[in-house]
């Protein structure tokens, strides 16, 4: 099977790089690393971004559950709590026609941004001789630029 997840939009799964942005300057423009599974338009992943909260580590690590229907997308981002941040941030955003990058919103209580991610890599799985044996084939990595 192959994920066809560079063109069309059909697929998100693979590494996203995004930012996302305070409303009128209140903070910085945070830099982040998604790794998305789109199952059949169900999201889950992870995602990385440098700790700008406080001073227990120097990254934090957070969990993606949502959905994507069309060029709709929406999922929650849930702070993992093993560093300075253990709340829910809900993000709803548009996917672009290549099916290459996602902008949008962000809200967290009273605060919202905006926020953009852009397709860096895609995951496919190669099966064996014969296509179908129901066993995990090989698993290469495509960059945005192969």
């Amino acid at each position: 099977m192959r994920v066809r997840a560079m063109s069309g939009g059909d697929n998100l799964s693979g590494l996203w790089m995004g930012s996302f942005s305070y409303p009128g300057g209140l903070g910085p423009t945070t830099p982040f690393l998604a790794s998305l599974t789109d199952n059949g338009g169900s999201l889950s992943g992870t995602i990385v971004e440098p700790n700008r909260m406080g001073r227990s580590s120097d990254q934090l690590g957070a969990v993606i559950s949502g959905s994507r229907a069309g060029a709709a997308v929406d999922f929650t981002k849930m702070y993992d709590g093993e560093s300075d941040a253990a709340h829910a941030v809900d993000y709803v955003g548009r996917l672009s026609a290549d099916g290459n990058s996602i902008s949008g919103v962000w809200s967290l209580q009273d605060l919202d941004g905006t926020f953009e991610m852009h397709r860096e890599a895609v995951w496919e799985e190669r099966g064996g001789a014969g296509g179908g044996s129901g066993k995990l084939g090989e698993l290469s990595l495509r960059t945005g630029g192969a």
